[in-house]
C-alpha cells in the first residue's frame, strides 16, 4: 500500500511539474498567435515585448510584418531603421529594410540601405541591384564602378561586360569601353554576336584604330548596309585605297545590287578619287559607267551630269564640248533632254567667246528636221539675241524673213515678228504682216491699230483707201467704228459723204445721224449741223435722243432748236419734270404767264422742285390773287436757299422777297439791308428794297433808300 501511495504522489508531482513546464512564455505565445493568424492578439503580445525592451530580431522582424499586414507601412519603416541601426550586420534586416524602401517609394533611402548592404556583405546580387537602380536614377559613373567589380571578382554574364562598354563609351572612356568588349570576345565567343562587334569596330573607327577594326570586320564588307560602310571606312582611314577600289569594283559588277546601291558606290568611288587627285582616274572611272549596258535612264543622266562636272573641274573645254554635242545629236532624247544639253553647250562656248562655232550650231540646229516647234522657238530668240548683241542686222532681218516662209506660223507668232521687224527698223515686213492680219479684223482691234500706227497720222492714198474700203463692207455700230478711224486719218470729207449715204439709207435717227453731227459740229460746220438737227428732231421719237438733242442745241447756240425739242420731249413724255420746269421758266421769262402757270404748276405737284420754280410759281399765284396758295412755295423758297451754305445777290434777293411775302416782314427787311450794304450802288436792289417799304408804309424810309447813297 506504501508503495502505491507513493506512486499516485510522484504522478501528481510530476504532472504539477510538467504543467509548468509546457505553459507558453511571452515570445513564444505571440509566437503562436502570428502563426495562428490570430494578428491582433500577436500584435498585442509583440508590443507588449517591445515596450519591455525586448528589440531583438525574434521581436522586432515578426512586428514589422505585422504592421505591413495592417497597412502602416511608417511604422514597419521606423521599427526596422531602429534594429538596423542597433545591428547594422544584420543581412536579413537590411534586405527586409530595403524592400520597405521599395514598397514606400522611397529609392534614395533603398539605395541607401542597399549600398550599406553591400559595403557591410558584398555580393553578387547586392551589387546586381546596385547596378539597376543607379541607372536607373542616372548615377553612371557609379553604375560603371558596381559594374566593374562584378566583372572583376564574379563570374559576370556578357551582358554585363556590354553594359559597362556602353556606359564607358558615353562617358568617354572609349579606350577602355573597347578593352571590354576585346575581353568579352576572348571570354564569351559565342556571345559576342553582331551587336557587340559592331559596337566594338564603331568604337576602332572612332578612336583611329582602322586596322583594329579590320580584324574585327573581316567576312563583314559584302553584308551590306553599316557593314559595308564601315568597312570601306577603316580601309580608307587605314589608306588601303587599292583593297578600298577593288572592293567597289566587284560591288559594282555585282548583278544582285540594286541600282540604287550601285549609285551610292559610285558617288563615294568617285568623290574619294576627287579627293585623293586622282583625276584621271576619277575621269576614267566616269566615262566606265557611262558605257555600263544596265544603266537605267536616271542613272545613266546622273553619271553624265557628273562627267560633265568633273571635266568642268579639270578644264577639260573641249572634251566637254564633244561630249555635250554628241548627246545633243542623240535621237532618243526627249525634248527637255537636248534642250539642258543645248542650253550647256551653248553657254560653254558663250564663256569661251565662241561666237563663230555658236552661230553655226543654231544655223545647223534650225536645219533639222526634228526639231520641236518649242525648241526652234528657243533657239531663235537666244540667236537673234546674240546677233543683236553683235550689231548684225542684216543677219537679223535674214533670220526674220526666213522664219516667216514657216507655214506653222500662228497669228501670234505673227505678230511677234511684225513688232520684231519694227524693232529692226523694217516698216514694209511689219506692214505687210499687219495687213495680212487686220483683213477680219473689227476696227478697234490691235492690228488695226497697230497697222494705222505704222501708217501715221496721214497715211499714203493706198492706206486711206483700205480703211474706206473696209468702212464701205462694213454694216451698223462696225461701220461707225471703220468711220471714226477714217476720220482718226484725215478723211473727214470722205466720212461725211458716206454718213449722208447712211442718213438717206436708215433716215435721220440713231447712232449714224448723231455720229455725223458729232462731225459737223468738230467741224464747226453749223449750218449743215442745223440743217440735221432739225430734221433729227422732226423724226425723233424717243426722249433720251431729244435730250441729248437739245444739249447740243445749247452747246452750240440753237436756242430755237433746243425749244423745240423740248416741246418734242413734253409731247412723248408729258410729265418729264425737266422739261416740264425748262419750258416753264421760259415761258415765265417770255411773259407768257398763262403758259408758266401751267408748266410750272404741272412740274411741282410731282417734285419740289428748286428755289427758281418755286418763286415764279409763288409770283404767278400771287399774281392772279391766289396770296394764300402761293406762301406755301414761298416758304418752300426760303427753305431751299436755308439749306445753302451761301448765296448770290441773286438768291439772297430772292430769299428776302419770300421773307416779305410770307409775312416776315422784320427778318424780310434785315435782309434788304444786309444786301444794300453790300452792295450800295445796285439800283434794282434799291429798287426791289423801296417797294417792299412803301408795300409796308414805311414811304420815308422807302424814299431814303431810292436817294443815292442814302442812309439805311
Amino acid at each position: 500500500m506504501r508503495s502505491a501511495h507513493a506512486i499516485v504522489v510522484l504522478v501528481v508531482v510530476l504532472g504539477l511539474v510538467g504543467g509548468y513546464l509546457v505553459y507558453p512564455r511571452p515570445p513564444e505565445l505571440a509566437l503562436m498567435h502570428y502563426k495562428n493568424q490570430q494578428y491582433t492578439a500577436a500584435r498585442a503580445e509583440y508590443e507588449n515585448l517591445l515596450a519591455k525592451g525586448d528589440v531583438s530580431a525574434n521581436v522586432v522582424l515578426p512586428l514589422s510584418d505585422l504592421y505591413l499586414i495592417y497597412g502602416e507601412m511608417g511604422k514597419a519603416v521606423e521599427l526596422m531603421e531602429g534594429f538596423v541601426e542597433k545591428n547594422p550586420d544584420n543581412l536579413e534586416a537590411r534586405l527586409r529594410l530595403s524592400k520597405y524602401y521599395q514598397q514606400t517609394q522611397r529609392p534614395h533611402d533603398y539605395l541607401g540601405s542597399l549600398e550599406k548592404r553591400a559595403e557591410a556583405q558584398p555580393s553578387e546580387e547586392a551589387l546586381r541591384h546596385l547596378s539597376q537602380l543607379y541607372n536607373a536614377e542616372g548615377r553612371y559613373r557609379q553604375q560603371i564602378e558596381v559594374l566593374k567589380r562584378i566583372v572583376e571578382d564574379y563570374e559576370a554574364k556578357p551582358s554585363d561586360y556590354l553594359d559597362l562598354a556602353y556606359l564607358l563609351a558615353a562617358e568617354g572612356e572609349m579606350v577602355e569601353a573597347a578593352d571590354i568588349l576585346r575581353r568579352m570576345a576572348r571570354k564569351y565567343p559565342t556571345a559576342f554576336g553582331p551587336r557587340a562587334r559592331e559596337f566594338l569596330v564603331s568604337l576602332f573607327l572612332d578612336l583611329g584604330q582602322y586596322e583594329d577594326a579590320l580584324t574585327y570586320l573581316q567576312g563583314y564588307g559584302e553584308r551590306g548596309g553599316r557593314w559595308t560602310a564601315y568597312y570601306e571606312q577603316a580601309l580608307a582611314g587605314a589608306g588601303r585605297y587599292a583593297e578600298l577600289f577593288a572592293f567597289w569594283d566587284r560591288q559594282l559588277a555585282r548583278s544582285d545590287l540594286s541600282s540604287e546601291r550601285k549609285r551610292e558606290i559610285s558617288y563615294r568611288y568617285e568623290e574619294t578619287l576627287r579627293k585623293l587627285g586622282r583625276e584621271e582616274k576619277r575621269l576614267a572611272f566616269l566615262r566606265q559607267q557611262l558605257q555600263r549596258s544596265d544603266l537605267d535612264d536616271q542613272l545613266r543622266r546622273e553619271f553624265g551630269e557628273r562627267y560633265e562636272v568633273a571635266l568642268r573641274d579639270n578644264h577639260r573645254w573641249q572634251t566637254l564640248l564633244s561630249y555635250l554635242r554628241d548627246q545633243i545629236e542623240r535621237p532618243e532624247l526627249t525634248p527637255e533632254e537636248r534642250e539642258a544639253f543645248t542650253y550647256r553647250y551653248e553657254s560653254l562656248l558663250r564663256k569661251e567667246n565662241r561666237k563663230e562655232e555658236l552661230f553655226a550650231f543654231w544655223r545647223q540646229q534650225l536645219a533639222r528636221s526634228d526639231l520641236g516647234k518649242k525648241e526652234r522657238k528657243g533657239i531663235v530668240y537666244r540667236y537673234e539675241a546674240e546677233l543683236e548683241k553683235a550689231g548684225r542686222k542684216k543677219e537679223l532681218l535674214a533670220l526674220l524673213r526666213q522664219r516667216l516662209r514657216d507655214p506653222g506660223l500662228n497669228e501670234k507668232e505673227k505678230r511677234e515678228l511684225a513688232y520684231r521687224a519694227l524693232e529692226l527698223g523694217d516698216k514694209l515686213v511689219a506692214e505687210r504682216i499687219f495687213m495680212n492680219l487686220a483683213a477680219n479684223e473689227s476696227a478697234q482691234s490691235p492690228d488695226v491699230s497697230q497697222l494705222l500706227y505704222i501708217w501715221g497720222p496721214r497715211p499714203e492714198p493706198f492706206g486711206v483707201q483700205w480703211v474706206e474700203e473696209r468702212a464701205r463692207q462694213a454694216k451698223g455700230k462696225e461701220r461707225l467704228a471703220w468711220l471714226e478711224r477714217l476720220l482718226d486719218i484725215g478723211a473727214t470729207e470722205q466720212v461725211l459723204k458716206m454718213g449722208q449715204q447712211d442718213l438717206v439709207a436708215l433716215g435721220y435717227s440713231g447712232e449714224p445721224v448723231e455720229f455725223q453731227m458729232d462731225i459737223l459740229q468738230r467741224e464747226e460746220d453749223y449750218p449743215r449741223l442745223r440743217l440735221i438737227l432739225t430734221r433729227a428732231i422732226e423724226e425723233s421719237q424717243d426722249a433720251a435722243q431729244l435730250r441729248r438733242y437739245i444739249r447740243r442745241a445749247d452747246q452750240v447756240g440753237f436756242t430755237d432748236l433746243a425749244l423745240v425739242a423740248s416741246r418734242r420731249l413734253l409731247e412723248i413724255d408729258p410729265d418729264d419734270p425737266d422739261m416740264l420746269r425748262r419750258l416753264g421758266l421760259l415761258a415765265y421769262q417770255e411773259e407768257r404767264w398763262d403758259d408758266a402757270y401751267e408748266l410750272l404748276g404741272r412740274y411741282l405737284k410731282h417734285s419740289e422742285g428748286d428755289y427758281e420754280a418755286n418763286f415764279f410759281y409763288a409770283e404767278l399765284l400771287t399774281r392772279k390773287q391766289k396770296t394764300l396758295l402761293a406762301i406755301p412755295y414761298y416758304r418752300r423758297v426760303v427753305q431751299i436757299l436755308e439749306r445753302e451754305p451761301k448765296l448770290d445777290m441773286r438768291k439772297a434777293v430772292v430769299r428776302a422777297q419770300s421773307l416779305y411775302r410770307v409775312g416776315e416782314h422784320d427778318r424780310a427787311l434785315l435782309a434788304f439791308r444786309e444786301l444794300l450794304g453790300a452792295h450800295p450802288e445796285n439800283r434794282e436792289l434799291r429798287a426791289d428794297f423801296a417797294t417792299v417799304l412803301l408795300e409796308i408804309g414805311e414811304i420815308d424810309q422807302a424814299g431814303e433808300v431810292l436817294a443815292a447813297g442814302g442812309a439805311i
